[in-house]
C-alpha cells in the first residue's frame, strides 16, 4: 500500500540531490563506491530510507489516500469524538444507527454515554501516537548510531593519517590539499579508484617515512597510473630515504618526472642515485628538476654522461653554481633528445655563454632558460648570432638588466628565423619599449 508514496519520495529525493552543483562531486563518488566509503554509506542510506518512510506516513495521514485506509479510519473516528466541546459528543441513541464517513461505514458506539465515548477515543488516539512515536524513535536511534559511527571512524582515520585522503575521495577536500603527509599520500594511492598521476610532497618526507612512501609507490603506483613524483623542500630527507623512494620507482618502471629541487642536503650522492634511473632499460624518465641541489661542474658532467643514452628531454639545474662550468654545460647539451634546459640563476660567465652559443647549432634544444645570469648586451649578441642556425623556439632572458638597445641582435636573428617566445620580464624595459620591440618584429615578417 505504501509503495507508490515511497517511490515518489525516493524519486523526489534523488531529483533534489542531483539538482545542486555542490552535490555533483559527492554523487559522482557515490556511484564509484569502494571500501573507503563503507563506514559512511550504510548509515546514510539507512537514514534516507527512514526519512522516506516517515514522509510517506505523514503524506498518507494528510492526504487520506485510499492506500492508507487504516489510518483514515482512525482519523475519522477521532474526529467524530471531538466536536469542539472538550472531547464530548452526542452519538446516535439507537444501536442500529450508523455513521458514514467518506464512503466508509463505521460501527456505532455502544450506548450514548459521553463518558464512554471519551473512554473509547483514548485507546485509538494512544495507538496512533504509539505508531508515530515508534517511527520517530527509530529515526532518532538511527541518527545517533550514524553520528557515533561517524565520530569513531573519523577519530580512527585521523589517528592513522588517512582522513585527508578519505575526505578527498568524498569531494569534501581538494585532492591537492589532501596530500599533506606521507601517510595521506599512501592512503590516497591505496584507496582511490581513479588515476593519481602526480604526487607532490613538501616539508614532510623524512628518512623515517620514506620507506612507507616507497612501499606505497611500488604497491599501488601501477593501479594509480602514477607518473610524476615531486619532492621539493624536504630538508629532513637524506640520501638513505631518497634511495628507498628511487628504488621503488625504478622497480615500478613508469615514473616519467622527478622533482628533487631545493634539497641541497642531497647533493653529495644525488647523481650516483639518479644514474641507475637514467641508464635503466627501458626507462620512462624524461624530466629531471634539480634546482638548488648544489651540483657543481664535476657532478653535472657526470650527470650528462649518465643521461647520454637516456630519453631525458627536460633538465632543470637552476640556482646551482655553475659559473665557469661551460664544458660541463656543453656536455649536457650533447644529450641526444634534450629539448628543454633551464639554467636560471647559475651565475654564468661570458665564457660560459659563448660555449653554450657555439654548441646550440648541434643540439636538439628547443627551449633555453637563462634568466638571472647577468647576460648583458654581449651575451645577447653571442646567443643571437647562433639562433638562426639552431632549433631554439623559446629563449628566457628575464632578470638580466637588459635595455631596449640590447634587443637589436634578437630582432636581426628573428628576421632570419622567427622563434615563438622571448621572456623579457624583470629587465630595464618599460612596457612601451617591449611593445615597440614586438611591433618591430611584426614589421620584419
Amino acid at each position: 500500500r505504501l509503495y507508490p508514496h515511497l517511490h515518489i519520495s525516493i524519486r523526489n529525493l534523488f531529483t533534489m540531490v542531483t539538482s545542486f552543483d555542490m552535490f555533483k562531486t559527492f554523487w559522482a563518488n557515490l556511484l564509484r563506491l569502494n571500501r573507503a566509503h563503507l563506514p559512511f554509506v550504510f548509515p546514510i542510506l539507512t537514514c534516507i530510507v527512514l526519512f522516506a518512510v516517515a514522509a510517506t506516513e505523514e503524506q498518507c495521514l494528510l492526504e487520506g489516500s485510499p492506500g492508507c485506509a487504516g489510518r483514515q479510519e482512525i482519523v475519522s473516528e477521532l474526529q467524530l469524538d471531538d466536536d469542539g466541546s472538550g472531547g464530548k459528543a452526542d452519538l446516535p441513541a439507537s444501536s442500529e444507527d450508523v455513521v458514514k464517513v467518506e464512503g466508509e461505514v463505521l460501527p456505532p458506539s455502544p450506548g450514548n454515554n459521553a463518558t464512554q465515548n471519551t473512554t473509547k477515543a483514548k485507546p485509538i488516539e494512544l495507538r496512533q501516537l504509539d505508531t508515530l512515536g515508534m517511527i520517530s524513535l527509530v529515526m532518532v536511534i538511527a541518527l545517533l548510531v550514524f553520528i557515533i559511527i561517524w565520530i569513531v571512524f573519523t577519530i580512527k582515520y585521523a589517528l592513522d593519517g588517512s582522513l585527508p585522503a578519505r575526505l578527498a575521495l568524498w569531494g569534501v577536500l581538494p585532492e591537492a590539499y589532501a596530500v599533506i603527509s606521507v601517510t595521506s599520500a599512501a592512503a590516497l594511492l591505496r584507496l582511490k579508484v581513479n588515476p593519481t598521476p602526480v604526487i607532490i610532497l613538501r616539508n614532510c618526507v623524512t628518512d623515517e617515512n620514506a620507506a612507507e612512501l616507497g612501499e606505497a609507490i611500488l604497491k599501488y603506483g601501477k593501479q594509480a597510473e602514477l607518473e610524476v613524483v615531486e619532492l621539493p623542500y624536504n630538508p629532513d630527507l637524506g640520501p638513505k630515504g631518497l634511495q628507498s623512494i628511487l628504488d621503488a620507482c625504478r622497480e615500478l618502471g613508469r615514473i616519467q618526472e622527478y622533482d628533487l629541487s631545493y634539497n641541497p642536503q642531497l647533493s653529495e650522492k644525488l647523481v650516483d642515485q639518479l644514474t641507475p634511473l637514467l641508464k635503466a632499460k627501458p626507462s620512462a624518465l624524461n624530466t629531471l628538476r634539480l634546482a638548488e641541489t648544489d651540483l657543481n661542474a664535476a657532478k653535472v658532467e657526470k650527470l650528462a654522461a649518465a643521461a647520454a643514452s637516456s630519453g631525458l628531454r627536460q633538465l632543470d639545474l637552476s640556482y646551482c653554481e655553475l659559473g665557469g662550468a661551460g664544458d660541463a654545460i656543453c656536455s649536457v647539451l650533447e644529450v641526444p633528445v634534450l629539448e628543454d634546459l633551464t639554467l636560471v640563476g647559475c651565475s654564468l660567465k661570458p665564457s660560459d655563454l659563448e660555449a653554450i652559443a657555439d654548441m646550440l647549432p648541434y643540439t636538439s634544444l628547443r627551449a633555453l632558460q637563462l634568466g638571472s645570469n647577468n647576460v648583458g648586451a654581449e651575451g645577447v649578441k653571442l646567443l643571437a648570432s647562433k639562433l638562426p642556425s639552431c632549433h631554439i623556439d623559446e629563449l628566457g632572458l628575464e632578470g638580466n638588466d637588459l635595455e631596449a638597445a640590447d634587443l637589436a641582435p634578437l630582432a636581426t636573428a628573428w628576421a632570419k628565423r622567427p622563434f615563438s617566445r622571448v621572456k623579457l620580464t624583470g629587465n630595464k624595459l618599460s612596457q612601451e619599449e617591449v611593445n615597440n620591440f614586438v611591433r618591430t618584429l611584426r614589421t620584419m615578417r
